[in-house]
């Protein structure tokens, strides 16, 4: 059992400190370093596709604006537990020191999760049973794609040994 937590304390911690070095390697407008409009392009397409009425559209939009100060809230503890953490290591803090800020940061990722399990949740409760099945065969084309980029990958890394 203390091996799982030693493991677990380590993933956590290395994840926090590699998320920061990712996002500030590929930069861009908003936090997930594409441009601040991408997710806006995003939910359009994605409206359209599923042809949202009207309401369906106000709807959604109404529950992300009521998760959006939870959301600013999370991200900004988030961020001051990465800061905390980056200078108790550049500090040479204890193991007990990291292990606690890495299962608090752990925390705020499990929580995060739910939140977004919750949306989605409230996201399909929205749709009709047919925009479900289009929204099923549009997640299922994701996968194809998706698998068959990390096929011509895999391909060209075993190409270049």
């Amino acid at each position: 059992m203390k091996n799982w937590k030693v493991l677990a304390g380590s993933m956590v911690l290395a994840g926090a400190l590699a998320a920061p070095g990712i996002s500030m390697a590929f930069g861009g407008g908003d936090h997930h370093g594409g441009p601040p409009h991408f997710k806006h392009r995003m939910f359009e397409r994605l409206a359209d596709e599923l042809a949202l009425t009207e309401g369906q559209k106000a709807q959604l939009k109404a529950n992300r604006e009521a998760g959006r100060q939870a959301h600013e809230d999370q991200r900004g503890k988030r961020h001051e537990l990465h800061k905390q953490l980056r200078e108790a290591i550049e500090a040479g803090a204890d193991q007990a020191t990291l292990d606690q800020l890495g299962a608090q940061l752990g925390k705020l990722e499990v929580s995060q999760m739910q939140a977004m399990a919750q949306q989605r949740k409230q996201f399909e409760a929205i749709l009709t049973d047919e925009q479900k099945a289009k929204l099923e065969e549009l997640k299922a084309e994701r996968r194809a794609r998706w698998q068959e980029h990390r096929e011509k990958r895999a391909a060209r890394s075993m190409k270049d040994e």
